[in-house]
């Protein structure tokens, strides 16, 4: 009995420890719970990704590098959540959880499988429809896949096209920039390489790259850009008296007067006695331009001294005693250079030059018609009189000494281009045709003929021969924005939209303002099927130029509706909604499209707001009320079919459905 009783409170007490161990196991279970799901709140610290051999483990809100042809595998995501419990990814355009299966190159989840584009992917982690965070990828080829494609590229437009897509694509790559820089120097495009160079030596100026630079703005007869170039060579090193040298005669070619003097002033102290002699020429000249007449004066005297023949000087001093009143200085200098050419016809030419240099244009022509007396083939003397001439306005006597030239030497491209600038001038643009077709033989890449021939050919209603002067001014000038409207009424009309768009990409590239060259754009892209670039610019133009966007939103209603595009369609009618809410008939677009794509609920928001504005339409009306009762909600069609009653009250389809939801009993309620 005693025994029994041992036996009963051993058990009791076993029984009393479980409990308290599961009373325990409980409380800590609820705790941690607590701790986990209501305490705490939910977070993303880390995905851990394979890629090839090597794992790498990136953190929330990092970035991840790629390259297409990585080996990818995503072993694990790292959440404060128990098991991961429905945490999912997620990412626009790219099968991410893919990943989570089985090991893939990345190439093959891509949208268009192009391993020579770049893409960005934010892959989201979530939990339910909470967003936990987020990494970034990065997907992009080397530069060295990119110049090794180039290298295998024999088309140098299609090579160029190549490197500059990679450019924008890696901006920062060095190996691509300096790549493409060489090709465009190979083709003489020397705007697009100096861009570059620009650009580089506003980030890191070296004398190196501005060297580079002075060279391409020499080849392109940019006296700004050579200016400013120069100046930067000075700047990096003052005692560089190439550099200075060099710049001083820029700046005096550009009339930047008193910023040359001071650098042939400079010059001049660091220049030996016995080779001053141009320097001295020099300063005289620009003295004189500044009016300086005394300081001009005591350089000519110095270059005399190194120079005593040289009869300019005396027709310089000359001159100039002449301004500050000393009559007998000039008399005196005057007659040094009579004495020193008086039968010469050179001298006199000289003279002539140097009147001309005055703008005494009288005396030079009379100079001048001296020397043509006798030798009336003297080119030099020609085309000289030929600046004199069209400095008097003379355009009688001016023509007759061009045609003069032009029988003596028939490829002087000068006296043909204004032959030709004459006729244009006096509007006899058949006349003018010719002389600037043969200049073009000689200069095909002149910008300022081609103008000119675009515009006679305009003019004329030639639309095909303005065609392709535009097509060459939209090369050498693509920021000629004037030139794309007849490249957009030409090829429109042949309906050659490729290579439409291929000259207003370059021309959009160099006018990124200009919205006609946009609107074009999109019109051909439509025309093509190429939606996805037709939408980036419709977003641009909605962006900068909203009320230019309203015509062209129609036409890629009607395209993308076509192409059963439906979510692109989607997409862009939102935004345009967006920005003109009180457009009923983007709202109507968006209507279409959601239901294309099953989304009813959207659908019928925007049929509310459409109704909102139109509240009177009794098909639209009728349209929300088949919906509503389509998706089962009866009330809310009721109502939209007693709306339809109310427009129109004998409405016999409305009158019938109205009915039979009154009969189920759907609608009292309210009433009631």
């Amino acid at each position: 009995m005693l025994t029994n009783s041992k036996k009963k409170q051993a058990q009791h007490r076993r029984t009393f420890y479980l409990i308290l161990l599961l009373a325990v196991a409980a409380g800590a279970g609820g705790w941690w719970l607590w701790q986990n799901k209501i305490a705490v709140a939910n977070r993303f610290e880390s995905l851990t990704i394979q890629v090839n051999n090597h794992v790498r483990t990136v953190a929330s809100g990092e970035t991840l590098s790629l390259h297409p042809h990585d080996r990818v595998r995503i072993l694990s995501i790292s959440t404060n959540i128990p098991l991961n419990w429905n945490v999912r990814l997620s990412a626009e355009g790219f099968d991410v959880n893919a990943l989570r299966y089985e090991t893939l190159p990345i190439g093959q989840l891509l949208p268009q499988q192009d391993p020579f584009n770049r893409y960005r992917f934010v892959v989201r982690v979530k939990h339910y429809n909470e967003n936990l965070g987020e990494v970034v990828w990065i997907v992009q080829p080397y530069a060295e896949d990119w110049l090794e494609k180039a290298d295998r590229i024999i088309d140098p437009d299609l090579r160029i096209a190549l490197l500059e897509r990679g450019r924008r694509l890696s901006p920062d790559n060095g190996l691509i920039t300096m790549r493409l820089i060489d090709e465009y120097k190979n083709l003489e495009r020397w705007k697009e390489a100096a861009a570059i160079l620009e650009q580089m030596a506003e980030e890191r100026p070296d004398r190196e790259t501005i060297t580079e630079l002075l060279s391409i703005y020499r080849k392109m007869n940019n006296t700004a850009k050579t200016v400013q170039a120069l100046k930067q060579l000075v700047q990096l090193n003052h005692n560089d008296l190439e550099a200075r040298k060099a710049y001083a005669e820029a700046l005096e070619k550009s009339k930047a007067w008193r910023g040359a003097i001071r650098e042939y002033e400079f010059l001049l102290k660091r220049t030996k006695e016995t080779d001053r002699l141009e320097i001295y020429k020099r300063l005289g000249y620009l003295y004189t331009m500044t009016q300086d007449y005394e300081k001009a004066i005591d350089a000519y005297l110095q270059a005399a001294i190194l120079d005593q023949r040289d009869p300019n000087l005396h027709y310089n001093l000359s001159y100039l005693y002449e301004k500050i009143g000393r009559k007998d200085k000039a008399d005196f200098y005057l007659d040094n250079a009579v004495t020193l050419r008086s039968d010469d016809l050179e001298a006199r030419m000289r003279l002539a030059r140097h009147l001309t240099e005055k703008g005494e244009w009288q005396k030079a022509r009379e100079h001048l018609s001296a020397v043509l007396d006798q030798r009336p083939d003297h080119m030099t003397a020609l085309v000289l009189m030929a600046h004199v001439l069209e400095n008097q306005g003379d355009k009688k006597a001016l023509r007759s000494v061009y045609q003069k030239i032009l029988s003596i030497d028939p490829e002087n491209h000068t006296a043909i281009y204004n032959l030709g600038a004459l006729e244009y001038e006096a509007d006899n643009l058949k006349e003018a045709l010719p002389y600037f077709k043969a200049y073009l033989t000689s200069h095909p890449e002149d910008a300022d003929v081609h103008e000119i021939l675009f515009d006679i050919y305009t003019r004329q209603k030639d639309l095909g021969k303005a065609f392709k002067e535009a097509v060459i001014l939209a090369e050498i000038r693509p920021k000629e924005a004037d030139v794309y409207d007849v490249i957009n009424q030409h090829l429109t009309q042949k309906k050659d939209y490729e290579t439409l768009i291929s000259l207003l990409e370059k021309g959009l590239k160099a006018n990124p303002d200009q919205a006609p060259l946009r609107m074009y754009l999109i019109s051909a892209y439509l025309k093509t099927g190429r939606d996805d670039e037709a939408i980036h610019h419709m977003e641009a133009l909605l962006l900068k130029r909203p009320k230019d966007a309203v015509p062209l939103l129609h036409d890629m209603f009607e395209g993308l509706r076509d192409r059963k595009a439906y979510q692109k369609l989607i997409g862009i009618m939102k935004k345009a909604v967006a920005i003109f809410p009180e457009e009923s008939v983007l709202r109507e677009y968006l209507v279409f499209a959601y239901l294309q794509t099953g989304r009813e609920t959207d659908a019928m928001h925007e049929m509310e707001a459409i109704l909102a504005m139109k509240p009177h339409d009794l098909g639209l009306w009728l349209q929300l009320a088949k919906l509503r009762e389509k998706t089962g909600d009866a009330a809310g069609a009721a109502k939209a079919y007693q709306r339809v009653l109310e427009i129109s009250p004998e409405h016999p389809e409305a009158s019938e459905a109205y009915l039979k939801l009154r009969l189920k009993g759907v609608g009292r309620a309210e009433e009631e």
